[in-house]
């Protein structure tokens, strides 16, 4: 059974992003340029959105700021809560605004990815997803008994799944999501990210672990999610809802639904004997996720590691969080990028 973990680089290193053809201006962004591709956005429609959070990033840390995308929502986040747990209104801070500044960031991180993932003319609605030729060859080189964790919000392997995973790709089953018990249950909305032929058992689906959530997870309750056919568009006026679990260091990944997620992913983990991780770099902000790993791996047996990635520190930090599975027969396969990834031929990395 192999494991692929996706992290941002592999949506930033997708086939439409190098290609020169209908290659977007606005890129899907990674943690420390989701400001440079924000103010790229063309589309009118985004203009406030784009120009309040800009305002926002100046008033919390001056013009010309080098900021990260967790750095503006840790400091948000903590600003509220500290707030919400003192008497901080007294010296002049504005819980709502602090709220207002929260839901816009939110609502960036939707007008970003919906600029660089869907074809959406000037003004337009942006419905059609664009393809990667390089998810679309590993959704091909998967097998039913596989899983897949993503730590993206975006739909890109979601898409290539419902569009190229007949046969082994279920969305009731294959998201884990909690369902209301009894003969027929359902996830609402499943039937758009359905292949139109898809398998009937749980048993027979690829599994897919999103476990900072998506832009396309809508909350039913407090521990079911409804499955959102347009992921980045607005339908209705007013601000988009979605659940997603910030991209802050202090991520409550144990509430809910996503509490399911999360333990469905640690005995993934513990199943793996393929592990292959791309652009993703276990930051070290990221403690939860690297605890996830280290105490579900198990001990010394990983068949494969393939690392895709061109920086050799985050090759680093993936070995590191990994050794624990690691023995002297563990192959380690390296490359620089999902294309190059994406060539090679499943046997050569999935070795029994």
């Amino acid at each position: 059974m192999a494991l692929i973990v996706l992290g941002a680089g592999a949506t930033r290193g997708a086939s439409f992003v190098k290609g020169k053809k209908d290659r977007p201006l606005c890129l899907p962004p990674l943690d420390g340029d989701f400001f440079t591709q924000l103010q790229r956005i063309a589309n009118d429609k985004h203009r406030e959105t784009v120009n309040c959070l800009i305002s926002d990033a100046v008033e919390l840390f001056g013009h010309n700021f080098q900021l990260t995308l967790e750095t503006m929502f840790t400091t948000i986040e903590h600003q509220i809560r500290i707030v919400e747990g003192t008497t901080g209104e007294r010296w002049g801070e504005d819980l709502a605004e602090l709220r207002a500044k929260r839901t816009n960031l939110l609502q960036g991180i939707a007008a970003v990815l919906e600029e660089s993932l869907t074809l959406s003319p000037q003004g337009g609605t942006g419905l059609k997803h664009r393809d990667c030729a390089y998810h679309k060859a590993l959704v091909e080189r998967l097998v039913i008994d596989d899983a897949v964790i993503s730590f993206n919000y975006d739909c890109l392997i979601d898409h290539e799944l419902r569009t190229c995973g007949a046969g082994k790709w279920n969305a009731r089953y294959g998201y884990c999501l909690s369902m209301k018990p009894g003969r027929g249950a359902q996830i609402p909305g499943e039937n758009f990210w359905n292949t139109p032929d898809p398998p009937t058992k749980q048993s027979g689906t690829i599994r897919l672990l999103k476990l900072h959530g998506s832009l396309h997870f809508l909350a039913k309750s407090e521990q079911r999610f409804t499955l959102k056919e347009r992921p980045y568009t607005k339908q209705t006026a007013g601000n988009m809802h979605f659940e997603i679990i910030p991209p802050e260091w202090n991520k409550r990944f144990d509430e809910g639904a996503f509490a399911r997620i999360w333990a469905q992913a640690a005995d993934e983990i513990h199943r793996a004997g393929t592990i292959v991780v791309i652009g993703y770099s276990f930051p070290n902000t990221d403690l939860h996720t690297s605890s996830l790993f280290r105490v579900s791996v198990r001990p010394g047996k990983l068949r494969n590691v393939v690392l895709v990635n061109p920086d050799r520190d985050a090759r680093h930090r993936a070995m590191n969080v990994l050794r624990r599975g690691m023995q002297a027969k563990t192959r380690v396969m390296v490359f620089d990028t999902f294309e190059e990834f994406s060539a090679v031929d499943r046997k050569l990395w999935d070795r029994k």
